[in-house]
């Protein structure tokens, strides 16, 4: 990992992006334990009300994501982040300051994470394929690696504050914070925007190239499948984590301080998920990926049957390095075996898949709660879980999938 990450810091771009996701995930450290303590701290805030907050965010992000892959492939990628980045700023500057200074509502809080969400759906598709257009094919899974690597320490070092900026000087001054990290990320990414040309291709309508992307996206059984599992398996996630726990946390754990150590946990346990993806590159990465997802689970348990806090954060670490592991290995499949000028369409289709249940999650987790408590909720969640995370290795595409680095050493072999 040492001498890969060497390699891409060599690299002036790489080391920019590095450095622009840092600042940028320092503010999303900050923003799980301000947006949800910040929502419950306002008049009439509960479990509706931050499911309500919840699902503005994920709806527009799930709706626009596909014409955010198609502007992706047709647009300088860099641009793309950084413009949307800087955007995103503007708004969420805007809300933390109305909190600052007691104008602060649900409804802007709606606003602003629809807003959020919509740019999102623009930002997300063109910042998973990026790496690709500034990285050397030889270092792409340690460039990959290296930037979730730098975008994790800055969530243990955000969510670390988190809980004590929340609790010490309010909820507002966290969501300014978050805005400003934008801002900084998003001028820094822009200024590459003349190292991420588009490819020469023919122009086609919206519709051609989203049909484009389809075909790419579902004759490939294994990308197909694994998306469709993990659309059950974000949507619990995401109920969880954005929802449940925080309720879980104000009633039984102790509030923001509590939560923001095991969200820390949870990010330190990302870093060491990104360190063994650095080196770990599995023959059949699809199917090592979705095995090391299980600890999900056990995290989910102990949210629901304990109030021990070092326990929810050992399995919240346990969970950090699962989903950053799985992360690696799914983008670099991904960026290994679909074509450099359908990536974007293709990435689209699958933040699409992996999102689509999750603001039915986030809508119905709050209700949910306040009507049959949020342990209960989170244990019908669990065996869910374990449901829809077995079916995609039933198929032999999602087992057999090879790395492109494996077939290439086996084929050198037989030469």
């Amino acid at each position: 990992m040492n001498s890969g990450l060497k390699a891409v810091w060599a690299v002036r771009n790489l080391r920019i992006l590095v450095l622009a996701r840092f600042i940028s995930n320092l503010g999303n450290g900050l923003a799980p334990v301000a947006v949800s303590f910040g929502v419950l701290d306002l008049p009439g805030g509960n479990g509706k009300t931050l499911s309500l907050v919840m699902v503005a965010n994920f709806l527009p992000l799930v709706l626009f994501t596909l014409v955010g892959g198609v502007i992706g492939d047709r647009l300088p990628r860099a641009a793309l982040v950084g413009a949307t980045d800087v955007l995103l700023a503007i708004f969420v500057m805007g809300n933390g300051l109305a909190l600052i200074t007691g104008n602060g509502s649900i409804t802007l809080f709606v606003i602003v994470g629809a807003v959020g969400g919509f740019l999102n759906a623009i930002w997300y598709p063109s910042m998973s394929a990026l790496t690709s257009d500034l990285a050397d094919p030889k270092i792409l899974q340690e460039s990959n690696s290296a930037i979730l690597l730098s975008s994790n320490i800055a969530m243990i070092i955000g969510t670390s504050l988190g809980g004590v900026i929340v609790a010490t000087i309010g909820s507002g001054w966290a969501i300014l914070i978050d805005g400003v990290t934008f801002l900084i990320a998003g001028l820094l990414v822009f200024a590459l925007r003349g190292a991420t040309p588009v490819s020469p291709q023919e122009r086609k309508s919206t519709i051609a190239e989203l049909r484009t992307g389809w075909r790419e996206f579902r004759t490939r059984t294994w990308i197909f499948t694994v998306v469709v599992s993990f659309s059950f398996v974000v949507s619990a996630e995401r109920a969880v984590y954005s929802v449940l726990g925080p309720l879980v946390a104000d009633e039984n754990l102790g509030g923001p301080k509590p939560w923001s150590w095991i969200l820390a946990c949870w990010a330190v346990g990302s870093v060491v998920g990104v360190l063994i993806a650095g080196k770990f590159k599995p023959k059949y990465p699809i199917r090592t990926a979705i095995l090391t997802q299980f600890p999900l689970f056990f995290w989910f348990y102990s949210l629901a049957h304990t109030n021990q806090i070092w326990l929810i954060a050992i399995f919240a670490f346990l969970v950090g390095v699962a989903f950053d592991l799985f992360y690696v290995l799914w983008v670099t499949t991904l960026q290994q075996h679909v074509p450099k000028e359908s990536l974007s369409k293709v990435m689209a289709y699958d933040v699409l898949g992996s999102l689509a249940l999750a603001p039915l999650g986030l809508a119905i987790a709050g209700p949910l709660a306040e009507e049959f408590g949020a342990t209960s909720v989170i244990n019908v969640i669990g065996f869910i879980f374990i449901v829809v995370l077995v079916v995609p290795l039933l198929f032999k595409d999602v087992r057999m999938i090879e790395s492109r680095h494996e077939v290439a050493n086996h084929e050198s072999s037989e030469k």
